[in-house]
């Protein structure tokens, strides 16, 4: 039996700030102390966490059962095979740290190999869809133990948090600066951009403040830690707090730990500032990696490594009126690219057809009050900017429509609620940019798909920039936001080929019954499969186990003989003890991709035969 834990690793910097772990791998061994072992599996595990010492990891390496290598987002899989003689009892979790315990770029160069005991956990299994047996394991690091870790390797972090001054909310997609007052020359320690909640973490090396004009002959760092004093910019690179450098020498920021958490405040930042901040559900700072994949779940939608496909919703934050020109209505628009260089904006052509509502309006409608949609609608004629439909018209309420102009640009709607269009700000197609389509073109079930064969996709990249005019694109007050989205997008279907050869042997038109045996062909193939697995049924004997499936990189092919499976596949009763019936051969696929709302539904090729 085959036993699966699927797991997350974080890291505290303190109470209310957390990290993901990358370092190596989860490591999980049968337990050292087997006389405690129940005692130890309820322990909190505060209490078991430990370094592993050279001593004490020679005496686990003869119990070592399996390991997970740790993603960038902190999530592991640990998969234990039959040969590895384990049954579903306890098991000792460590983390195997390396020197790379978070993910921090150039560096850290310290020599270290960390190896720390998280718990011994008893996990809770339940039977998977597949017959595995799957439990989950979740931890995260006190902040004591991980701020130690990040010592011993000159990690530092700064954790914290940006909210309006009057207000206190969180503010969104602002870029904060970090820096240490030294005695020659101040520090520039990292920089780092606000999330939905406001939080930013930035991560740099020891190296950093403690560099000199004379380094590397001479570095001074008087007293030993950094002495912190903060910048805050807004998307167009408007300064929006610029603290002193004498504030890095008062006490709450003298001398700070490695890992340091603040909360700093920004007048008249809420609201004001037009921000492309996410595709769908996913923040483009915080929840996709710089592939363009996904790194976590988000309200169903996504995983880790998940790519994008279809149409996308540009969300954000876009103003009524310009930040710099006060008495002007904000126009925006989106650009994009396939290289990162050469940006063209999108336009109709780019857009899904589907109309998409960015705002809600309060009217008068009939005598009453009523509130009318706000849609962007290239399917309908726009209607005339900031109008009021007259009081008398029939019901429904019909839709307040934008259009973009030629070159992309949409104007905000005055008369919309709130303060602006907050959310989804634009509809877009990737198809139009990043073609797909059927990659099975040519090819033949039960064949692998060559290299050259292989459908992939590409990176896109995406720009948000506002104005007061955009009949003039030298105008004073257009802003290009410097913080550019990415997503890899692949719109390829996945090659999903099934033929059972009998139907078709010596000329038959696919209506031959099938005897004694039954040749079954597959190919799968895409560049992000989820997984996939055949299936057999019929009223006669149900459904039937031991067919091919897997989640391997691409997918499979293969033809094999029903009747003599080759191993692993054990089939259930034999192919030629099978009764007469009819029978449903099927092959499903599901991909790694997202819209950002929703993920791909997966494909079920069928062939139905007689026995």
């Amino acid at each position: 039996m085959s036993f699966i834990i699927k797991g997350n690793l974080r890291g505290l910097l303190c109470s209310d700030c957390e990290i993901p772990i990358s370092g190596t791998s989860v490591k999980v061994y049968k337990p050292l102390d087997r006389g405690n072992e129940t005692r130890l599996a309820v322990a909190d595990a505060k209490q078991t966490f430990h370094q592993v010492s050279d001593e004490e990891l020679k005496e686990k390496e003869k119990l070592f059962v399996a390991e997970g290598s740790l993603q960038d987002n902190g999530d592991f899989v640990i998969q234990i095979g039959d040969k590895s003689g384990y049954e579903g009892g306890a098991l000792d979790v460590d983390w195997y740290c390396g020197n790379t315990p978070i993910k921090i770029g150039p560096g850290p160069k310290k020599d270290l190999s960390l190896q720390f005991h998280i718990t011994t956990l008893q996990p809770m299994y339940k039977q998977s869809e597949r017959g595995e047996q799957l439990a989950y394991f979740e931890y995260k690091i006190d902040s004591k133990w991980f701020c130690r870790i990040l010592t011993l390797l000159d990690i530092w972090a700064v954790c914290g948090i940006v909210v309006d001054c009057e207000t206190k909310k969180p503010i969104a997609g602002v870029k904060v600066f970090a820096y240490d007052v030294d005695l020659f020359q101040d520090d520039t320690l990292g920089n780092a951009y606000t999330d939905f909640n406001g939080k930013f973490v930035i991560v740099y090396p020891g190296a950093n403040f403690r560099q000199t004009l004379l380094s590397p002959f001479l570095n001074v760092e008087w007293p030993a830690g950094p002495d912190y004093y903060f910048r805050i910019e807004s998307s167009s690179g408007a300064v929006l707090l610029q603290e002193d450098r004498t504030r890095g020498r008062q006490t709450d920021r003298h001398n700070a730990h490695n890992c340091f958490c603040v909360k700093l405040c920004v007048k008249g930042g809420d609201i004001q500032v037009p921000w492309f901040t996410a595709v769908g559900n996913f923040s483009i700072t915080s929840d996709i990696d710089a592939s363009g994949k996904t790194l976590i779940t988000k309200f169903g939608a996504g995983g880790t490594g998940y790519g994008f496909f279809s149409s996308v919703k540009l969300e954000g934050y876009a103003t009524k009126k310009v930040p710099t020109a006060p008495a002007s209505a904000l126009h925006y628009r989106f650009l994009y690219s396939l290289d990162n260089i050469n940006f063209s904006p999108v336009t109709s052509a780019q857009m899904e057809s589907t109309p998409l509502k960015v705002a809600t309006r309060q009217i008068t409608w009939n005598g009453t009050t009523g509130f009318q949609d706000v849609v962007i609608d290239i399917n309908q004629p726009a209607s005339v900017p900031d109008s009021i439909p007259a009081d008398n018209f029939p019901n429904p309420i019909p839709d307040h429509v934008l259009n973009p102009d030629v070159n992309g640009w949409i104007r905000v709607d005055q008369p919309a609620l709130d303060n602006g269009f907050y959310g989804a700000l634009l509809y877009l197609n990737t198809n139009t940019i990043i073609g797909g389509g059927d990659a099975s073109t040519g090819l033949t079930a039960g064949d692998a798909v060559s290299v050259a064969d292989q459908k992939n996709g590409k990176m896109l990249y995406i720009q948000f920039q506002t104005t007061d005019d955009p009949t003039n694109p030298a105008s004073t007050n257009l802003n290009t936001q410097a913080l550019i989205g990415k997503i890899y997008v692949n719109n390829w279907n996945e090659v999903n080929l099934l033929k059972l050869e009998e139907l078709f042997a010596g000329g038959g038109s696919g209506c031959t019954p099938v005897q004694s045996q039954a040749h079954a062909d597959y190919t799968v193939d895409h560049e992000l499969i989820a997984s996939w697995s055949m299936g057999v049924w019929s009223n006669a004997i149900g459904s039937v186990a031991g067919l091919p499936s897997g989640t391997f990189p691409r997918g499979g092919a293969a033809k094999f003989n029903l009747a003599s499976p080759p191993i692993p596949y054990v089939l259930v009763p034999a192919f030629n003890t099978w009764p007469s019936c009819a029978y449903s051969l099927t092959l499903n696929t599901v991909r790694n991709l997202t819209t950002g709302e929703y993920n791909d539904q997966g494909k079920t090729n069928q062939v139905i035969f007689c026995k």
